[in-house]
C-alpha cells in the first residue's frame, strides 16, 4: 500500500505543477516551494521542537501549545510548517519560530527534511498525517506527537484502504484527542491506552488569548454606534441570503459582512446582494452612515466579532464551517450551515442551545428574529455563551503535561 501511495503523492505533485499556471493556490504552492530547502538551512540547529500545521485552523489550535512550551522551556527552538498556502502566508513572519512550507511526502524528502532539521521532537496538530515523515521519524527514534486530535469512525484510516496509515498513527508516542468519544474508538481498533490522553480542544484557550488581546478597530465602534450588531463571518452566499430575508425588517441592527473571499471580484458581486450600498472597510474614510460594512482585508474578522451581539459563521453549506469559536468567545450565539457534523464543538454548541444550524425549516430563522428582537433573550445567550467557552479551557496545560516525558 506504501507502493501506492508514494506514486499517488508524485501525481498529486504533477497535477498541481499543471495547475499552477491557471490557478492561484497551486501556483502559491509551487512557488512557496521552490525555495525551500534552502531556507530549511536556515532553521535552528539545536533543541529543535517542530510542529506541523495543515493551514490557518490547526496552527491557531496549536499556537497556545507552541508558546506556553517556549516559555516553560526556553532553551528550545520552535520550528513550524505549512502544507497549505493559505497557513503559511498569513504566519509566515510567526515571531517565535521559525516557519516554512513541508516539501511533499516524498521518501526523499522526508529522510532530507527530518536529517536537515534534527529535531528533538515532533508535533502534528489534529491531523494530516503523511506516511514517510512518519516513518523517517520512527526510524530515527524521534518523538512524535499528534495533540488535539479528533477522530470518526468514517475517516479513512480506519478503512481497510487507509491501516498503513492507523498502523503508524498507533505507534506514535503520544496522542492527545479532544474528546472521550475519540479515545474509545481508538481503543476499539487496538490503540495503547498509555499514549492516549483526553486534553480537550486547545482551540477554546486560544480565543480566550484573543478576547484578551483583541485589538480595538475604531473604524468598527464609529459604524455600530449605538445600534446592535450582526456580523457574518468567513461567509458565503448562503449565509448572506439567510441573514438578509431575516435582517431586512429590522432596521435598527447594523451588519458586517467578513466574506470568505476579500478579492475585488468577489467584494463586487457581495455587494450588488445587498438592498442598499455598503461601504466597504478600506473605504472608511467617506463612511456616511451606510448600514452595511464589508471588511474586505484579512486578520480583522477575530477582533471585530467584540462589537457584535450575534454571528452567522460561513462555510457550513460547503466543506464545512468555519471558525464558531471566535464569536462564542466574545458571547456571541452562532449560526452555521448544516455541514458541521465533523466539528464536535460546533455540535457542543448545538447541545447547550447556544449554537444554531441554518437548514431547510423555519426554525434558524425563527429563532434569529427571537434574538433580534428580544434582549433579554440576547443576554441570557451571552451569558451562556461565554460560560460554555470559559468551561472548557484548560486543554493547552494538559497537552504540556503530557508532552513533558517526551522532551526530557
Amino acid at each position: 500500500m506504501l507502493t501506492l501511495y508514494n506514486l499517488l503523492i508524485r501525481i498529486y505533485g504533477r497535477l498541481i505543477m499543471i495547475a499552477a499556471p491557471i490557478n492561484k493556490k497551486a501556483r502559491a504552492f509551487i512557488n512557496g516551494r521552490k525555495t525551500v530547502w534552502k531556507h530549511l538551512e536556515k532553521a535552528p540547529k539545536d533543541h529543535v521542537v517542530w510542529f506541523h500545521a495543515a493551514s490557518l485552523g490547526e496552527f491557531e489550535q496549536g499556537k497556545p501549545v507552541m508558546e506556553a512550551l517556549k516559555k516553560a522551556h526556553p532553551e528550545i527552538n520552535l520550528v513550524v510548517t505549512f502544507f497549505s498556502p493559505s497557513g503559511y502566508s498569513v504566519r509566515k513572519d510567526y515571531e517565535h519560530a521559525f516557519v516554512l512550507y513541508l516539501p511533499l511526502d516524498t521518501p526523499i524528502n522526508a529522510k532530507r527534511f527530518i536529517s536537515t532539521l534534527k529535531p528533538k521532537l515532533a508535533i502534528f496538530i489534529k491531523y494530516e498525517f503523511w506516511a514517510n515523515y512518519l516513518d523517517t521519524l520512527h526510524h530515527a527514534s524521534i518523538p512524535t506527537a499528534v495533540i488535539a486530535a479528533q477522530f470518526r469512525p468514517n475517516q479513512f484510516l480506519f478503512s481497510p484502504i487507509g491501516a498503513f496509515i492507523k498502523k503508524r498513527i498507533a505507534r506514535l508516542d503520544l496522542i492527545t484527542v479532544q474528546y472521550p468519544n475519540a479515545k474509545d474508538l481508538l481503543l476499539g481498533h487496538g490503540f495503547d491506552e498509555k499514549k492516549i490522553s483526553v486534553c480537550g480542544d486547545s482551540r477554546f484557550d486560544r480565543v480566550q488569548q484573543t478576547v484578551t488581546s483583541a485589538q480595538e478597530i475604531p473604524e468598527l465602534a464609529l459604524f455600530c454606534g449605538d445600534s446592535p450588531l450582526l456580523i457574518l463571518g468567513s461567509c458565503y452566499e448562503q449565509e448572506v441570503h439567510f441573514a438578509l430575508n431575516i435582517i431586512r425588517d429590522f432596521p435598527e441592527w447594523k451588519v458586517v459582512l467578513a466574506p470568505h473571499f476579500v478579492d475585488n471580484t468577489y467584494v463586487s458581486q457581495l455587494e450588488k446582494m445587498l438592498p442598499e450600498k455598503a461601504i466597504r472597510f478600506t473605504d472608511f474614510a467617506k463612511y456616511n452612515g451606510e448600514r452595511f460594512l464589508i471588511i474586505n482585508t484579512i486578520g480583522k474578522l477575530a477582533a471585530a466579532y467584540r462589537y457584535g451581539d450575534i454571528a452567522v459563521v460561513g462555510g457550513g453549506f460547503r466543506g464545512g464551517i468555519h471558525n464558531t469559536l471566535e464569536p462564542a468567545a466574545f458571547g456571541l450565539p452562532v449560526f452555521f450551515g448544516p455541514k458541521h457534523h465533523k466539528f464536535p464543538e460546533a455540535n457542543a454548541m448545538i447541545a447547550v442551545g447556544v449554537g444554531f444550524e441554518i437548514n431547510n425549516t423555519d426554525a434558524a430563522g425563527k429563532t434569529l428574529k427571537d434574538l433580534l428582537t428580544n434582549t433579554q433573550l440576547r443576554k441570557t445567550l451571552q451569558e451562556k455563551t461565554t460560560a460554555f467557552v470559559c468551561g472548557n479551557v484548560g486543554a493547552t496545560n494538559c497537552i504540556i503535561e503530557q508532552l513533558k516525558p517526551l522532551l526530557s
